[in-house]
């Protein structure tokens, strides 16, 4: 065909690929790297806009206006509080993207394209610096800013390690290691300073002694270990302190010479410093109410216990929510495995059976819910209900005890439900539901299923309970009054809640304030009978009460009528030494509990017997308190420490000027202006702007590499070219704000010159459907076998594809793709200088169903289950057609720690009239090793078009055996050394990631049915004399199989794999075999 004739085909083929909604994905076109991946799916669509607050662009869509502003309000004053700790103010423009709840956030592709390349990038990556962070609404002004302190330190983290200009942004991975709990740590630090939540963790880690193995910790753990590190700091040290150890790891590039200049202890030093700290901080009786740990035998049934819960603990579960029935003789529970729910239920008596009555979702590493999902039981307490989040949508799951069968019922209207209690008669459901980032009150009609707010305004309204009547609806609430108002000022307002009671005779509901103490946060309000309550209180600092609260009057005025006032009282009935994460009542034994975490899993503790109206009494009350011991004790007086002064003196501790007088004036009056827990009060005027497309640097990474990273199969013309040379390979990617269109340009060049590629590829990533189109190129120089005259060949190849998700690790792709080769004959005689130039065109389709479940906990370490099944075919003209069937499928079990068995199955199968030549052995982006092995000869009668390395066959060199179709089983024990043998850090990059390998790897290329065909050429020799032919059948095995061992470790930067492998071919074993290349997985 001609040049113009190709080029105008092209062009054509150009534009019906831009209107077709199609794509293509790799298969075995590099070997064993085969393209998995999970997926984010959209249910809604998103319009961007933003205001700008200072050197702060604050983004959101439809809905989040009034979430936008709320965070426009605070987050000036918030990034002033982080100064000191970093030591100097944030850099702008900082982004932050405000999303309405975390169900859309789970939607977004923030992250979606740089996960699984980190786990497979066998070279470091140039640490590019953002300012970009998310925040979703949770209903509770307290964790919304809780959640901008976060992402604003992290952000100032970043920028004080790494620094702000580009030149000190551009730092190897390598180079530089953070540790987890080192940022997640003073993030959880920033965030929940001075909490109970905080307290929780920092006493079960210095009780438990886990600071001292802080660098084996991992994800939450990581994160609360780190912060009580961090809080010892900053109350030991001082806050500055914070930000000389930052500023000393930038200098010495060592996180360990930073905390040695800034404390002068060394990591182990600091790690027992702090539990001695954090050991005289915990009360007194903290350890009374928990099981011990002294001994490993202790520990192992500590692991399992939970408390109050009458079945062992699993360590594989988060046991995150717990709830016991009315009657009081069954328990319904939550657990969370990797983002899996299970529901579950068993009785309250020692050794029940634990029933599964549900299960939601699928195991993977998805940002947790704090959220924690509520129980609500029925008053009969035949069955319970919780919501869960489908598809982005609330959904009311019931469960009957009668019955296995989940009962599922759709919320409209609002974006989750946060917690939620029955009406005594069972007819109805009062929970506090999130829109747009705000918790309102709703009521729910089980018949009918509708459901009905009962106000909606800006202020948080939490943990609404039934009255025992049903008349009325105790909850938390920070509302300044019980006026219900419907404005939409951006004007901040207090975060900690208060209680109220919200009245629902009359056609109007009528608020009640029941508690007003604007420095307390107060929660989880349980009522009782005689308009009595119990609620849990929180103070500044983390410490907690559980308390009751009850209606009471007093006499006014006696006149004709006696006048009363009518108010309510409170008293503590517990001052609790074991901080808690919530709290609930088991009405019907009346007893109360609490659920902390200790050795990072669930408790559930007793906070003592629900109050009784008759013990109002101070006398009573005090049993309750358990203060009968010390009844015969006196009265302690405190003794007058004041000073007297005579007329002529003056008390020269005390004395002010005149104008520190005026000082001290300005400051009271500004104090008076400003209440305590706002930051600011003056109203925002924010003016939006639509979102516009622009794109910034996302990746940039170099390094060396010996593998084509080709989108197609390479081409044969009778030459094998297993691999490419050493080389260089380089990739940028550049997207948007909200990482939804992705461009990425590369190149591979290896030292030789002789083969290289380039090419560039759009993802668009909006909407359910995904897309992108790509065009590469790749140049080859072979040797002719026949004429011995050099070929130069140049593979033009584009796709447009399309990726349907089913669900979050299914997902439905599909193509189109166009590939031009073009072979020119190197000039080195007459002969090849006259020769034509070659010019090939297909065009075909591809589908694939692809599954990926998998987690990485570190490097080259999987669990879980990843699938693909393909299909392509290509065609030439009419004449002619290529194409293959194949499928890859690789299971990772965890054995112990982070060591897990591997195994690998996969085939690929030729169709149409041209074939793919299948070379089975060897490595991928092997350094050293042997050439391709010529032991198995190629059947010249097959109309080999394009050829493949399929791998890994360690014992073996490329081409043990080759055909036109193939087929591998692989199966590895991973063992990381350090972590598995020792319980202190490494100090090494190399020695953390240092593991040992035991493998085994069986396989076959062949022609025809099976292996064993009568087809397959491997096992027979022809010799040709005119006019004899005679045929040998070598009755050789065609399957090969080898095993051995290996290490692995990342070495400056690089993942090296080192292997021994012993081959065995034909019965006999061949001799050891070392390979060393730079390759993941198998």
């Amino acid at each position: 065909m001609s040049p113009n004739l190709t080029s105008k085909l092209t062009i054509l083929l150009f534009g019906a690929l831009m209107l077709c909604n199609q794509g293509v994905t790799a298969q075995f076109y590099d070997g064993l790297q085969v393209e998995y991946g999970k997926n984010r799916i959209q249910y809604r669509d998103f319009i961007w806009q933003y205001h700008t607050v200072g050197h702060f662009e604050i983004y959101f869509y439809q809905g989040g206006q009034e979430l936008a502003g709320a965070i426009a309000g605070i987050v000036e004053e918030t990034a002033k509080e982080l100064t000191p700790y970093f030591g100097n103010k944030l850099e702008g423009p900082i982004q932050i993207l405000v999303y309405n709840n975390i169900a859309e956030f789970r939607q977004s592709n923030l992250g979606v394209l740089s996960i699984e390349e980190e786990a497979i990038n066998i070279g470091g990556t140039a640490k590019i610096i953002g300012n970009k962070l998310f925040i979703y609404g949770r209903g509770d002004r307290a964790g919304l800013e809780r959640d901008l302190k976060g992402g604003l330190a992290r952000i100032g983290l970043q920028q004080t390690i790494y620094s702000g200009s580009w030149k000190d942004a551009l730092k190897n991975s390598s180079m530089l290691q953070i540790p987890e709990w080192f940022e997640e740590g003073l993030v959880s630090h920033l965030s929940w300073q001075k909490s109970a939540r905080a307290n929780v963790y920092a006493f079960d880690a210095a009780r438990s002694g886990a600071l001292a193995n802080i660098e084996s910790s991992e994800g939450d753990e990581a994160g609360e270990l780190g912060s009580a590190v961090w809080d010892y700091i900053a109350n030991i040290y001082g806050v500055p302190a914070i930000a000389n150890v930052l500023y000393m790891i930038r200098i010495s590039r060592s996180v360990e010479g930073g905390f040695r200049f800034a404390t002068g202890l060394s990591l182990p030093q600091l790690m027992s410093e702090a539990i001695v700290y954090h050991k005289r901080q915990t009360p007194i009786n903290y350890d009374k109410n928990l099981p011990t740990n002294a001994g490993r035998k202790n520990v192992r049934n500590a692991l399992k216990d939970g408390g109050e819960i009458p079945f062992k603990l699993k360590k594989r579960y988060d046991y995150i929510s717990i709830s016991q029935s009315p009657d009081g003789e069954n328990i319904a529970f939550i657990t969370d495995e990797r983002g899996q729910w299970k529901v579950w239920t068993c009785g309250v008596e020692e050794g029940s059976n634990v029933v599964r009555r549900a299960k939601h979702g699928h195991k993977l590493d998805v940002l947790k819910n704090d959220l924690l999902p509520m129980i609500a039981w029925h008053p009969d307490g035949t069955q319970f209900t919780y919501s869960i989040i489908q598809k982005g949508q609330p959904v009311l799951v019931t469960i009957r005890l009668d019955d296995n069968k989940a009962i599922q019922k759709k919320l409209f209207k609002i974006d989750e439900v946060l917690s939620m209690d029955y009406a005594p008669d069972g007819r109805s459901i009062v929970f506090s539901g999130m829109t747009n980032g705000r918790s309102d009150l709703y009521i729910y009609r089980i018949i009918g299923n509708l459901q009905e707010p009962l106000w909606k305004d800006r202020f948080d309204d939490l943990n609404p309970r039934y009255t025992s009547d049903g008349k009325s609806i105790i909850f938390s609430s920070n509302r300044p009054d019980e006026t219900l108002r419907d404005d939409r000022e951006n004007i901040p307002f207090a975060a900690p809640l208060d209680l109220f009671l919200c009245h629902l005779e009359g056609d109007e509901p009528r608020l009640e304030r029941l508690i007003n103490t604007p420095n307390i946060d107060e929660r989880f309000p349980i009522p009782l009978p005689n308009d009595e309550f119990i609620y849990l209180s929180e103070y500044r600092g983390g410490r907690q009460e559980y308390s009751w609260g009850w209606a009471d009057s007093t006499i006014l005025s006696i006149d004709t009528v006696i006048k009363y006032r009518y108010f309510f009282d409170t008293r503590v009935l517990n001052d609790l030494d074991v901080p808690i994460l919530s709290m609930h009542c088991d009405t019907a034994n009346g007893m109360c509990y609490g659920v902390t975490e200790i050795l990072q899993h669930s408790y559930r503790t007793k906070l003592g017997k629900m109050p009784k109206t008759e013990q109002r009494s101070a006398e009573k009350f005090q049993s309750i308190k358990d203060f009968e011991d010390e009844s015969g004790l006196q009265d302690f007086e405190a003794p007058d420490w004041s000073m007297t002064f005579e007329d002529t003196e003056a008390d020269i501790r005390a004395y002010q000027f005149e104008f520190e007088k005026r000082i001290e004036k300005t400051k009271r009056k500004s104090i008076d202006q400003n209440p305590v827990n706002t930051i600011a009060r003056s109203s925002t005027t924010l003016k939006p702007k639509n979102y516009r497309l622009n794109y910034a640097l996302q990746k940039l990474q170099s390094q060396v590499s010996n593998a084509f990273r080709s989108q197609f199969y390479r081409t044969y013309d009778g030459s094998v070219s297993s691999l490419p040379g050493l080389g260089n390979a380089s990739e940028i990617r550049i997207c948007d704000l909200f990482e939804d269109k992705h461009i990425i340009g590369g190149y591979n060049i290896s030292t030789n010159l002789n083969n290289s590629m380039i090419g560039v590829a759009y993802y668009n990533l909006e909407g359910r459907v995904d897309k992108m189109f790509s065009i590469q190129r790749q140049g080859t120089t072979s040797l002719e076998p026949n004429s011995f005259n050099l070929v130069e060949s140049q593979s033009h190849f584009a796709r447009y594809r399309f990726s349907y998700p089913l669900d979050e690790v299914r997902s439905v792709r599909a193509g189109i793709g166009l590939r031009l080769d073009r072979a020119v004959t190197q000039g080195t005689e007459m002969f090849s200088l006259t020769a034509p130039n070659r010019w090939t065109e297909q065009v075909g389709l591809s589908v694939a169903w692809v599954h990926d479940d998998t987690r990485i906990p570190t490097l080259n370490i999987r669990e879980g289950l990843r699938a693909k099944v393909w299909a392509e075919l290509y065609l030439d003209g009419f004449d002619s057609s290529f194409g293959t069937v194949g499928f890859d499928v690789r299971r990772y079990f965890k054995i112990y720690a982070n060591a897990i068995f591997a195994i690998r199955a996969a085939g690929n199968w030729s169709i149409g009239e041209k074939k793919l030549l299948h070379l089975l052995g060897g490595t991928d982006n092997r350094l050293l090793t042997a050439s391709n092995n010529n032991a198995s000869p190629i059947d010249q009668n097959q109309a080999y078009t394009y050829q493949t390395n399929i791998t890994p066959l360690r014992g073996f060199a490329n081409n043990a055996r080759n055909g036109t179709n193939a087929a591998i089983i692989n199966a590895e024990i991973r063992i990381p050394i350090w972590s598995t043998v020792f319980s202190e850090p490494a100090k090494s990059d190399l020695l953390r990631h240092l593991q040992l390998i035991f493998f085994s790897d069986i396989g076959s290329a062949w022609i025809g049915a099976h292996p064993y065909s009568e087809e397959n050429t491997f096992n027979t020799t022809t010799f040709e004399n005119n006019p004899i032919t005679v045929t040998i059948d070598n009755n050789r095995e065609p399957i090969v199989y080898d095993f051995g061992f290996g290490v692995r470790s990342r070495v400056l930067g690089y993942w090296l794999s080192a292997d021994w492998g012993w081959g065995v071919d034909n019965g006999m074993m061949m001799p050891k075999r070392f390979t060393l290349s730079l390759n993941f997985d198998f």
